[in-house]
């Protein structure tokens, strides 16, 4: 198991940061990610204005998080992509997509749920 050195931790992680801004037109707000060992465990925020009554009032936006999918670190700019099946909560292999880069990895999985 090769690990991610902490620099290339740190890139991974402001990678899903900036590729949030892809998504803002999906209601995404942000990607959020840590890791355990040698996986990025990888969370989308999603925005969406809380009704009418909310819109009213000027209550703002609701925010909910969930879960995505795991990245396993293989190397430098090389991931494994398991995406998160909310029938069996757990997480396992995307359909057509084995491994890429970070960004590759969090398209393949956001094809399917955003």
């Amino acid at each position: 198991m090769q690990m991610p050195s902490p620099r290339a931790q740190q890139t991974a992680l402001s990678t899903l940061k900036t590729h949030a801004k892809k998504y803002r037109r999906r209601g995404v707000a942000e990607f959020r990610g840590h890791f355990k060992a040698n996986r990025l465990f990888v969370e989308v925020v999603k925005e969406a204005k809380s009704g009418l009554v909310g819109r009213m009032f000027g209550m703002g936006t609701v925010k909910g998080v969930g879960r995505l999918a795991r990245l396993e670190y293989l190397g430098p700019n090389k991931w494994k992509l398991l995406i998160y099946k909310f029938d069996a909560k757990r997480y396992g292999p995307h359909p057509s997509f084995n491994e890429g880069s970070i960004t590759a990895c969090v398209d393949a999985a956001a094809d399917i749920y955003i």
